[in-house]
């Protein structure tokens, strides 16, 4: 990722030596780039969130993006990865959960007040959640039972 001020996302061969810049890039991407997410990497498959309310899957070999979703916010903390499933939290407080692959399935939408802003916490099965005005902690209540 190359951060605000470009917004792309590159992969590039990690032999060579000196400025490597035109011959190791493998590919690159230009739209849809996450600017503050971390992409996450999941059975060879990179997902990125937008601060522009998109999500994008792409295939980490090649670059080619499988698909590419409105899913409406702005996107700041990274996805996490949990139980399976991918877990995208939005600056309005939406949590989008997918199930990952080559398919968009959106397999929930949850809402909480007031936004995130940082990146989620993950113990045990417990997922920590801070919004810009709460702590929360989201866990099954079987799972707190374990």
């Amino acid at each position: 990722m190359s951060g605000l001020s470009k917004g792309e996302l590159l992969a590039v061969k990690t032999d060579g030596e000196g400025d490597v810049t035109d011959t190791h890039v493998l590919w690159r991407l230009k739209t849809h780039v996450g600017k503050y997410a971390s992409p996450i990497l999941v059975d060879g498959l990179i997902y990125t969130a937008a601060a522009e309310s998109f999500l994008t899957c792409l295939d980490a070999m090649t670059g080619e993006v499988i698909w590419t979703e409105r899913v409406g916010g702005k996107h700041a903390a990274s996805p996490v990865y949990a139980d399976g499933r991918l877990y995208f939290f939005s600056q309005e407080g939406k949590t989008t959960v997918l199930r990952p692959g080559r398919a968009y399935e959106v397999l929930a939408t949850n809402q909480l007040d007031d936004g995130f802003m940082a990146s989620p916490a993950v113990s045990g099965k417990a997922f920590f959640l801070r919004t810009k005005t709460h702590l929360y902690r989201i866990e099954s209540a079987a799972a707190a039972g374990d």
